[in-house]
């Protein structure tokens, strides 16, 4: 579907000092006039067009006032982030930017060699990149910049500064470019779990507005209570079919610094004499940025529980995972893998050749081989173990959305088993990035996420930039098999679910029969669902691979 084409969102800004109109308190983005509209604290608004950089893609727009402010907006076409820096302030950022990524970036001869360092620092950043392209598939698509580090590492931590409590799609429904906001799942812990918002449910809208392409950052954003109308898909008994239904107002609260868990859901089938466990797992996080390895523990729990439980059979579910922390791709592989010695290679590593050079001092040669482990270490009095469930089959469950980390997994344990996916083509991101900022520095809070890693299994293998195609193709929008998309979601764990019924089937060597389809008569149907779009155009960094395994080690080479 036409998603997110060209809208404007009002966003706070730092406070610039003008000495006529007085300090900038806000500012929009139209990107049908190319132009910034700013409001100062007098009340006065100005119009300033923007210079358009289409040699990136997506297209930046940017503009410089009189002052040397900076404005920058990370999509010309959709408008985003309004930024604003001075010149010196720029400038300063810019060489710390340069200078860190000439150390640590995994293509730092790439670099140019005299950028403008008086461009905004997301310019400036972007401009130094060694970016993808049809023709360079070997190319950078996943290093970004952040303004603020503390929120650059809470969203890897699964911890949101505004959150509404689920996690959504959108959909238009009709030519005048009205949109749904599908539930893909509910967060745990949220109002919005407690308040009965459920996967497959729809939001129609929002205070009382319907939703669309201009409004629904600021709808779904902010603070204090929304009032959500919902629809569902209900059950006429008189003709047995799903209609899509009006189901009333749920009001939530909205909330500040909430901490997703990613451990979602376990449970154990029992598929004629077979016992198979199941595993929902949102994204790969030690803990909540608090080192307290809390999501490490929850994992461990949920894989002893489905190993006490005598699963022999095994189906992860990481259809909605784009990754995160390498340490817990590493752990969950180790509780997997079948016969498992930690004298066995998951996988090995590798970087520019001046970190290759400081990590090979600092480590020895054996410092980017990763092996399986039996326990978690946390420190030199604690550590958590890993059980091991010796599965000979794992099945996997995957999306477009499943990447980096969650690829991590697949590409390292099919050495040593058959590993089946089921779903789609998988996201295609086989590079790692760590988070570098400077905790002390007053003029400086930006943080940078550049990919200074790729990653290779104990075959040599990671070639799979355009990503893992299934084994067995399924789509979960297509909940009765016809080739249409109902957009008709089943819970997690529901063996009507397209992805796990085709698992359940394809273990019990295919005489299972399937449990009976909904018949669906849906008030629409989307022509095309663009799912990635979805997280990033919302600023989500999901699509991320953080190699924390050598991370203090690799930041102190700066300090050389």
């Amino acid at each position: 579907f036409a998603f997110l084409l060209g809208f404007a969102v009002l966003f706070s800004v730092s406070c610039e000092k003008n000495p006529d109109e007085g300090d900038i308190i806000s500012a929009t983005y139209d990107p049908s006039t190319t132009t910034f509209i700013i409001t100062y604290s007098s009340g006065t608004e100005k119009t300033v067009p923007a210079i358009l950089d289409n040699s990136v893609s997506p297209p930046t727009a940017s503009a410089t006032l009189p002052d040397g402010t900076e404005l920058w907006v990370a999509h010309a076409k959709q408008g985003g982030n309004v930024s604003f820096t001075r010149k010196e302030t720029a400038n300063y950022v810019n060489n710390w930017i340069y200078e860190n990524m000439n150390i640590y970036y995994l293509w730092n001869d790439k670099i140019p060699k005299n950028p403008d360092y008086s461009r905004n620092p997301h310019a400036f950043f972007n401009s130094i990149l060694y970016k993808y392209s049809a023709s360079n598939r070997d190319g950078d698509r996943f290093s970004w910049v952040q303004e603020n580090y503390v929120d650059l590492l809470n969203s890897l931590s699964g911890v949101n500064s505004d959150e509404i409590g689920f996690e959504y799609i959108l959909f238009q429904v009709d030519e005048s470019g009205t949109l749904y906001a599908g539930v893909l799942y509910p967060k745990k812990g949220s109002d919005a779990y407690a308040k009965g918002i459920s996967r497959g449910m729809f939001v129609i809208q929002v205070n009382g507005q319907d939703i669309t392409l201009q409004n629904y950052q600021t709808l779904f954003g902010g603070t204090g209570t929304k009032t959500l109308r919902m629809a569902d898909y209900v059950l006429n008994t008189n003709d047995n079919k799903y209609y899509l239904k009006d189901v009333g107002d749920f009001t939530i609260q909205m909330h500040r610094q909430f901490a997703e868990n990613p451990v979602y859901l376990d449970s154990v089938y029992t598929v004629g004499d077979k016992k198979v466990g199941y595993l929902v797992y949102h994204f790969f996080a030690t803990d909540k940025n608090d080192n307290g390895h809390e999501y490490d523990r929850q994992l461990m729990d949920a894989l002893g529980r489905i190993q006490a439980k005598g699963a022999k059979d095994m189906v992860l579910d990481l259809r909605y995972n784009s990754g995160g922390a390498v340490t817990s791709a590493i752990a969950l592989a180790s509780a997997l893998v079948k016969d498992r010695s930690t004298d066995k290679l998951f996988g090995s590593t590798e970087y520019n050749s001046l970190v290759h050079e400081e990590l090979l001092k600092e480590e020895g040669a054996d410092y980017n081989k990763e092996y399986f482990i039996d326990k978690i270490q946390i420190n030199q009095n604690s550590s958590i173990p890993i059980p091991a469930l010796n599965l000979s089959r794992l099945y996997v469950l995957t999306k477009n959305w499943t990447a980096s980390a969650s690829e991590l997994i697949i590409n390292g344990l099919r050495p040593y088993m058959d590993v089946i996916l089921i779903g789609e083509t998988t996201h295609g991101k086989n590079v790692g990035s760590i988070t570098i900022y400077e905790k002390q520095d007053a003029k400086n809070k930006w943080g940078i996420q550049p990919i200074i890693v790729k990653f290779y299994n104990s075959n040599g293998e990671s070639d799979y930039t355009t990503g893992f195609p299934p084994n067995h193709e399924v789509d979960e929008f297509d909940a009765d098999g016809d080739g249409e998309n109902e957009i008709f979601l089943h819970d997690f764990g529901d063996s009507n679910d397209p992805l796990l019924r085709k698992a359940l089937s394809l273990i019990s060597t295919g005489i299972r029969s399937a449990t009976s389809k909904p018949v669906i008569s849906p008030a629409f149907r989307s022509a095309e669902i663009d799912e990635k779009a979805t997280l990033k155009t919302r600023g989500i960094h999901r699509f991320e691979l953080y190699d924390d395994t050598h991370e203090e080690a690799i930041r102190n080479i700066l300090k050389k």
